[in-house]
C-alpha cells in the first residue's frame, strides 16, 4: 500500500509538471505571435508613412516645374513687349506678324505616379524653303510692294553689299537685319531700299543718321528719333507692312509704288523718284 501511494504522487508530480510545462508553451507562443502581429503593424505604418512622404514630395516637385514653366513663358513675353516697344515710337502702331508657338503636354511617368510636364517648344517642323535667284528678281513701277523679293537672306546681304550707292556702309551693315523685318511685316526689300535712297540720300545725310531715322519718319513736323539703326529700320518696314500695305488699314492705297506714295509723299513725283533708286540697286 505504501509503495502505491508513492507511484501515485510521483505519477500526479508528473502529470502536473507537464501541464504546468504545456502552459508555459502555450504561453510562450501566444506572446511570440503578438509580438510578430505589433511588428508587422509597425512595418505597415512604416510603409504608410513613407508613400505619404513620396506623394507629397511628387506634388511639390510637380508645381515646382509647372512655376518654372509659367516664369519661362512670362520672361519670353515681357522680351517680346519690350522689344516692340523699344522699336515703336508711335504707339497707334502694332504688330501685323505674330510668331505662332504651341504649347505641347507630353506626360513621363515613373515608377510610382504618371507626372505631367508642360514644355513650351517649336513644333513646326522647318520646311526646305525654294529661294528666288539673284537674277531672276523682277522690279517694276507697278509691282506689288507687299511682296519679297524670295531671295535668301544671304544673296540680299550680298546684293547689297555690293551697292555701289550705299557710300556710308550703314546698309551693307543692317542688310540681314533689313532682311528680316521685311520677311516678318511683308515688304518687298528693293522697295524699302529704294526708298532710304531717296528719303536720305542713300542714308548720307547727317539729319538722318543722327536720328537712326532714314525713311523719313516725321511726328509733329520733326524726324522720330530712334535709338539705333535697327529701331529705326523696323519702325519704317513695320510701318509700311501694317498701314500702306494692308488691304483696309488707315493708309492703304493699293500696294504698288504710287498707292504708297498717296499718303507717304505724293503720288506724282516720288514713286519715279524711288523706282529709280531701286533700279540703281542693281547697277
Amino acid at each position: 500500500m505504501k509503495n502505491n501511494r508513492i507511484i501515485s504522487i510521483i505519477m500526479i508530480t508528473i502529470i502536473l509538471l507537464l501541464i504546468i510545462t504545456s502552459i508555459g508553451i502555450l504561453s510562450n507562443t501566444i506572446r511570440l505571435e503578438t509580438i510578430k502581429k505589433a511588428n508587422m503593424y509597425e512595418i505597415a505604418k512604416s510603409a504608410d508613412s513613407l508613400n505619404s512622404n513620396i506623394e507629397e514630395s511628387t506634388d511639390v516637385s510637380n508645381e515646382n516645374i509647372a512655376d518654372g514653366n509659367e516664369e519661362q513663358i512670362s520672361d519670353a513675353t515681357n522680351i517680346q513687349e519690350l522689344r516692340t516697344e523699344t522699336i515703336n515710337n508711335d504707339s497707334n502702331i502694332s504688330s501685323r506678324s505674330e510668331v505662332d508657338r504651341q504649347q505641347v503636354v507630353q506626360d513621363q511617368q515613373d515608377t510610382n505616379s504618371e507626372v505631367t510636364l508642360v514644355e513650351i517648344q517649336d513644333i513646326q517642323p522647318e520646311e526646305a524653303v525654294q529661294y528666288t535667284k539673284l537674277e531672276d528678281v523682277k522690279i517694276s513701277l507697278d509691282m506689288d510692294v507687299s511682296k519679297t523679293t524670295g531671295l535668301s537672306k544671304e544673296d540680299f546681304v550680298s546684293l547689297v553689299q555690293n551697292m555701289r550707292y550705299d557710300k556710308t556702309g550703314i546698309l551693307e551693315k543692317n542688310a540681314g537685319w533689313i532682311w528680316e523685318c521685311c520677311q516678318t511685316y511683308s515688304v518687298n526689300e528693293i522697295f524699302v531700299l529704294g526708298i532710304c535712297g531717296i528719303e536720305s540720300a542713300w542714308c548720307s545725310a547727317s539729319q538722318h543718321q543722327s536720328t537712326h531715322n532714314y525713311s523719313s519718319l516725321m511726328k509733329g513736323g520733326k524726324l522720330i528719333q530712334y535709338a539705333s539703326d535697327e529701331a529705326g529700320f523696323e519702325a519704317m518696314i513695320k510701318l509700311l507692312g501694317q498701314k500702306y500695305l494692308t488691304p483696309g488699314a488707315s493708309l492703304y492705297h493699293g500696294a504698288t509704288i504710287a498707292g504708297v506714295g498717296r499718303c507717304y509723299c505724293n503720288a506724282t513725283t516720288w514713286p519715279k523718284k524711288v523706282y529709280t533708286c531701286m533700279q540703281q540697286v542693281f547697277q
